[in-house]
């Protein structure tokens, strides 16, 4: 049985699970959030995002769907420590490039484009109507906010932050933890 169990129902967690159930993959999918509403969007909250050890024999897939960079890649490292396996999980209206490799626990929401050659790394965020061209490589944790275009052969940090609308123009490098402001044209 396919069961996904997903840490955190905010808004990023809503968005998660929108494109998780898109797919059909899983028979059973319920959150652990700190804020214990009893469901969202007619899905179980079963508790808190600390207690996920709790369920490993009732969900053998998890989700770290929480926005914080650093925190979102310390819980897929305590979930694999735990036991359970990490999804890549990934929008049908996105585009993937079948000579790209996406990391555990990364999420590419719709209409985003990743093309030849790029690599991305674990636990990112690739949001919607975002662009990696070919040949890039986006380190753990990384986010990539909404309509920002990440340009060919771009190398970007671990636990960066690639704003709404940003432009990072081709063969840049972007260190480790950087914030690149909503608009912004980087290199």
């Amino acid at each position: 049985m396919n069961s996904l169990l997903i840490l955190g129902a905010g808004g990023h967690g809503k968005v998660v699970l929108e494109a998780a159930e898109s797919k059909k993959r899983w028979e059973s999918i319920s959150f652990l959030d700190d804020n214990l509403k009893d469901t969202v969007l007619g899905y179980p909250v079963l508790g808190r995002i600390d207690e996920y050890e709790k369920f490993i024999t009732e969900y053998n897939f998890a989700f770290a769907a929480i926005g914080n960079n650093k925190l979102r890649l310390e819980l897929i490292e305590k979930l694999k420590t735990a036991g359970y396996n990490i999804p890549t999980i990934t929008h049908p209206s996105s585009y993937v490039s079948r000579y790209a490799t996406i990391g555990e626990g990364t999420i590419i929401l719709s209409s985003a484009v990743i093309n030849t050659g790029s690599v991305i790394g674990k636990g990112c965020i690739i949001n919607i109507n975002s662009c990696i061209d070919h040949d890039c490589n986006i380190g753990d944790g990384t986010h990539i906010c909404s309509g920002a275009v990440v340009r060919s052969m771009v190398s970007i940090g671990r636990l960066c932050y690639i704003g709404a609308g940003a432009v990072v123009k081709s063969s840049s490098r972007i260190e480790d933890g950087i914030r690149v402001e909503d608009g912004e044209r980087w290199g």
